[in-house]
């Protein structure tokens, strides 16, 4: 199952950012956070397995030098760590921190600049190129 939520994931940065794969639907924050740092590992991995320069992409996109090792776990923890990453997890931890569950997904007024269709679509095409380039260009909220 893709999590998507339009209390959550409000426009296709976000939807690339925080629509993760789960076995539920998430309900707490730190469930979610949780599962962005596993998609984020699984997405290094199939960069390295594509023979992508995952360090020269680090260094494109969030323009910060990277030194560290090949590793994926410690390729994960940079990104993962990163000051745009926190900012981002923190927009997210702030949209939690006013989620409403009973609130029905096609009942809201203010409903999301992205539909459930296209968050998963998204995610199905999600790369960790396009998982940089949304984090370098989310609006915080």
């Amino acid at each position: 199952m893709i999590f998507y939520n339009p209390q959550l994931i409000t426009d296709t940065d976000s939807a690339t950012l925080f629509c993760v794969q789960n076995g539920t639907a998430f309900n707490q924050y730190d469930d979610h956070y949780s599962g962005i740092y596993l998609h984020l590992f699984n997405l290094i991995e199939k960069a390295i397995e594509q023979k992508e320069n995952v360090s020269g992409l680090i260094e494109d996109y969030l323009e910060l030098p990277y030194s560290g090792s090949e590793n994926t776990d410690d390729l994960t923890a940079f990104i993962f760590y990163s000051d745009r990453m926190n900012n981002a997890l923190a927009t997210l931890r702030g949209r939690w921190g006013t989620y409403d569950p009973s609130v029905e997904e096609n009942t809201l007024t203010t409903a999301s600049d992205v539909s459930k269709q296209e968050a998963i679509q998204r995610y199905s095409y999600t790369t960790l190129r396009s998982f940089l380039e949304a984090l370098t260009t989310i609006e915080l909220d």
